[in-house]
């Protein structure tokens, strides 16, 4: 059993290495070459790497270490800048997502005939985005910050609350109950005590780590932040919350320090969030990695077409009518057309949703091979024609810096 276990670490992570080396020379998106390595060493191929969705090492993976991914996605957001857009970006992630899952649930509901608790899970699986790729991309070209942080910031932020939401609907689906009323509930009652815990935790962490007389463990920051995520992870869980949205508010509030009163010796956070970027790479890999593997190239061919329908009407349908009712109302944020164009076919399905169909494999949800079907396929093609393209589509619509900003357009 510990060969067994030791050979498939070295096997994932000689995968990653080599991965991340073939990405690198023929450019294209790093998650891409992930699930393809992952497919070819699978099962369905090469039958090399076993790691079933349900199994103990992928729910870890899934669970606690997309957690430390949402804690590095809150520490690097800065709140000073995302003040300018704050209605807007509150509307996105909360109502946002909401409406994402419905819209493209309702498509799931017709393309696949799913019982409706069911297609409403699909969208929900689908609605976070993912800042993973996002962040270097912008760094490369030089996109403004308004728009990048706004871009980014939506998306660590709708990633706990697209996995609340899945979660609410997945316990609903495992009962049986077929009334709207109990996933609302279980969704809004999960948000606050996820909220709750994971503002204590936030504060309590800035705390112990800060340079003030609190910082009893200022020396050793890598381990008081996997401590406290692993131990609020744990605890929201049994509390009814989710360990996504509380690691999330932790880092948040940890990269925010500052509205606090608090501060880190320039070292300390520096091994800090080199710590957490590691970690979140790694576990980055793993997801990619795993989820390839789990693709169930039957399942996808014989759902093709629906999978497609599904996929489309996320990125035709979906996306823009979110982006629309969100961002209109926010006349405070000076959005452009411009912006709100680039706002509307700038998402990437990745991480989170990968994980989310592994957790639902391990909650023994039905039909998990069809959501990791559709999920494969939309990282696929939201990759290839949204985030690949999203350069020369912010230097035709000039909101790269160096170019000269449109006008605001009221009502746009």
């Amino acid at each position: 059993m510990t060969r067994d276990v030791l050979l498939t670490l070295s096997l994932l992570l000689s995968a990653a290495l080599a991965a991340r080396f073939l990405a690198s020379l023929v450019r294209v998106p790093e998650m891409l070459v992930l699930l393809a390595f992952g497919a070819l060493l699978g099962p369905s191929l090469l039958d090399v790497i076993d790691v079933p969705l349900a199994s103990v090492g992928a729910q870890l993976i899934f669970t606690l270490g997309v957690s430390l991914i949402l804690f590095y996605g809150g520490l690097n957001l800065s709140l000073s800048v995302l003040r300018k857009v704050w209605v807007g970006l509150g509307l996105l992630v909360l109502p946002g997502v909401v409406l994402t899952a419905a819209v493209t649930g309702a498509v799931a509901h017709l393309a696949f005939g799913l019982s409706w608790s069911a297609s409403l899970l699909m969208g929900a699986v689908l609605s976070p985005t993912d800042p993973a790729i996002l962040i270097p991309l912008f760094i490369r070209t030089r996109l403004r910050p308004k728009v990048a942080q706004a871009v980014v910031a939506e998306s660590a932020f709708n990633d706990p609350t697209g996995a609340v939401l899945a979660l609410a609907l997945a316990s609903v689906l495992i009962s049986g109950d077929s009334s709207l009323a109990t996933p609302v509930k279980d969704f809004v009652v999960d948000l606050g005590i996820s909220t709750v815990i994971g503002v204590v935790a936030g504060v309590m962490l800035a705390a112990v780590i800060s340079s003030r007389r609190t910082g009893i463990w200022r020396e050793s920051s890598a381990a008081a932040v996997l401590t406290v995520v692993t131990i609020s992870y744990f605890s929201l869980d049994s509390a009814g919350g989710s360990g996504y949205l509380g690691a999330f508010l932790a880092g948040l509030i940890v990269g925010n320090m500052e509205f606090l009163g608090l501060a880190m010796h320039s070292k300390h956070e520096k091994e800090m969030r080199a710590f957490a970027f590691n970690l979140a790479d790694l576990v980055t890999f793993f997801v990619f990695i795993v989820l390839g593997a789990n693709i169930p190239f039957d399942v996808l061919g014989e759902n093709l077409l629906p999978a497609l329908a599904v996929v489309a009407a996320l990125l035709l349908l979906a996306r823009p009518l979110t982006v629309l009712a969100c961002i209109l109302p926010d006349r405070g944020g000076g959005w452009t057309r411009e912006e709100i164009t680039f706002l509307c076919w700038t998402r990437e399905t990745g991480v989170v949703p990968a994980a989310l169909v592994g957790v639902l494999a391990g909650l023994g949800v039905p039909n998990t091979e069809v959501y990791a079907a559709v999920v494969a396929l939309a990282i696929i093609l939201t990759l290839l024609l949204q985030a690949l393209p999203a350069a020369r589509l912010a230097g035709k619509l000039g909101l790269l810096d160096g170019q000269a900003p449109a006008a605001a357009t009221d009502g746009a």
